[in-house]
């Protein structure tokens, strides 16, 4: 049996984040070795968002910005003949035609969307999404294929379907993490949060890779109260968060991740897309909100935090409801859909 061929659309890089690679590639994993497809990916060029794919042995097919702007739709098109692709897999944010879609869903391509807000979602053949409030607010008129809601279709790396044992720290543990690029530099905005407190915990601070911020935050920490520990190139990241007793961060897969390993988490979020969803978390009694990064001031954060770290009995509720809740297994799920669509037209 020939082995059925995917395509994945998405892009990464310190200016946009890592959060749609990350899922994609966690998908991609249990497609090519669950399921044994052949899984390629298609990629602005020269991106770090390139480099994890390929790095994980998956052949990108990459255009520069100019050949998207001038012709998005026939560079995708060619992709999918080069891949021989009978699955295209979007987690994008940008201005991919409607019309793209149409016309490779007549050539017989099962179009599958990630969390996506825009009307390319009505065109899908399958869509999945975290449980967030908009999504059941959107019009779905016209949409004629399978929607999935719900905690379970979390897409999250396999290593975080595996729950690690937990223990209560004293004095607590506390993870700032703001996901693999922090462009607008939160970690320095929840340094300084920290620093304004004066209870007793410990402060891990999880650099991503592509980081932006270096200098800013050796400055930031240099001048601190606090003592943080800064800590990059971080290989196992789910070993780190189960060490954590509580999280402070941007809204983004990271949270999901947190979600995971059962620590609940203070979040900041970049867009008012982000604020809608992370109001799931605050709902399910899995974290706190404190809404857009740029409408929430050091003072206001720290008082969020501070009101948290005192009430430890709340903590416990919290890991409780995210143990509940994502369970990591969200990617084999998604992909065990997605392969029975195309593999066997289910």
């Amino acid at each position: 049996m020939v082995s059925p061929s995917i395509l994945f659309r998405c892009d990464g890089s310190p200016k946009i984040g890592f959060g749609h690679v990350v899922r994609c590639l966690a998908l991609a994993d249990e497609l090519r070795d669950v399921h044994g497809c052949d899984v390629s990916f298609a990629m602005v060029e020269a991106t770090a968002g390139c480099s994890m794919a390929e790095a994980k042995g998956y052949r990108v097919l990459a255009a520069d910005g100019d050949t998207l702007s001038a012709n998005y739709a026939g560079w995708l098109k060619a992709s999918v003949d080069e891949a021989k692709a009978r699955g295209l897999i979007l987690d994008i944010r940008d201005d991919l035609p409607l019309c793209a879609i149409r016309s490779l869903q007549e050539k017989g391509c099962i179009i599958a969307t990630i969390d996506d807000p825009s009307e390319r979602r009505l065109f899908a053949d399958l869509a999945f999404y975290p449980p967030s409030p908009q999504i059941r607010r959107m019009n779905w008129a016209g949409f004629s294929g399978d929607l999935h809601v719900g905690w379970e279709w979390v897409i999250l790396r396999r290593e975080f379907s595996h729950p690690l044992k937990r223990e209560v720290h004293e004095p607590p543990v506390v993870l700032v993490t703001m996901g693999g690029s922090d462009p607008f530099g939160l970690t320095l905005k929840a340094v300084q949060a920290l620093d304004l407190l004066d209870d007793d915990f410990k402060s891990l601070v999880l650099l991503g890779p592509g980081f932006l911020h270096q200098k800013a935050l050796n400055d930031r920490v240099s001048k601190a109260h606090r003592k943080f520990h800064l800590l990059s190139g971080v290989k196992d990241i789910p070993d780190l968060m189960a060490q954590a007793d509580l999280a402070l961060g941007s809204f983004g897969v990271t949270a999901y991740e947190l979600a995971a390993m059962g620590v609940p988490g203070i979040y900041m979020c970049l867009t008012e897309d982000h604020v809608q969803s992370a109001s799931a978390f605050v709902e399910a009694g899995m974290g706190g909100c404190v809404g857009l990064h740029n409408q929430v001031s050091e003072e206001t954060l720290s008082s969020a935090f501070g009101r948290l770290i005192k009430n430890r009995a709340r903590w416990s509720e919290m890991s409780a409801a995210c143990a509940k809740n994502v369970d990591g297994r969200g990617a084999r799920r998604v992909a065990d859909i997605i392969a029975s669509r195309i593999i066997y037209g289910n």
